[in-house]
């Protein structure tokens, strides 16, 4: 705590956890299981999570001026105000995210384009190499087309293996004869 004048008008408050001597342990464990869990989900940093739990017992604070010992215990009390907070804190931090990923950053000043075309242009090449490696797996040997087809149908080297009743090292072997036929879309997968 920083010393101040008696005539100072700014006043500091302790941020330590022990500043809330008034609040059980019990209350204290719960806001800080809270805020962790909130900083789990929504990825705060450790400030944020700090900041959360003293709003949060800023919160207990103002709530307990209604407090009413024939309704409820305190802790029953605290642990509800806990709750309503905890609602309310995600559903604030959840429209906060949706509003970040709604945001879309401007393209860097002077890119020409691609970055301002229509989005259906820009599958133009891709059309064309799809062309061709249709063309190039047509034009592949039978067992080399056979292996191309069920690999585009999604099936594993295993499935297949098992499927023609051969060992997975065939089939290994096969795939590296076929990305050989097709390495000149792609030197960099071979």
């Amino acid at each position: 705590m920083l010393a101040q004048p008696i005539d100072s008008p700014i006043v500091t408050v302790d941020q330590s956890p022990s500043a809330l001597p008034d609040l059980p342990g019990l209350t204290r464990r719960q806001m800080r299981f809270r805020t962790e869990r909130l900083g789990r989900l929504y990825s705060l940093t450790p400030d944020l999570i700090d900041d959360l739990r003293q709003e949060l017992a800023a919160e207990i604070w103002r709530a307990l001026r209604r407090f009413d010992p024939a309704i409820a215990s305190r802790t029953t009390f605290m642990k509800g105000v806990m709750d309503l907070w905890y609602k309310q804190k995600c559903r604030q931090l959840r429209r906060e995210a949706e509003t970040l990923a709604r945001v879309v950053p401007l393209p860097p000043l002077g890119t020409e384009g691609f970055d301002y075309a229509d989005p259906r242009e820009r599958g133009i090449p891709d059309a064309d190499l799809r062309i061709d490696l249709a063309v190039r797996i047509a034009d592949l040997p039978e067992d080399l087309f056979a292996l191309a087809r069920d690999l585009l149908a999604g099936k594993s080297v295993p499935e297949i293996a098992a499927e023609r009743g051969v060992h997975r090292g065939t089939v290994n072997r096969l795939v590296l004869r076929l990305r050989a036929h097709l390495a000149d879309f792609d030197p960099a997968a071979n």
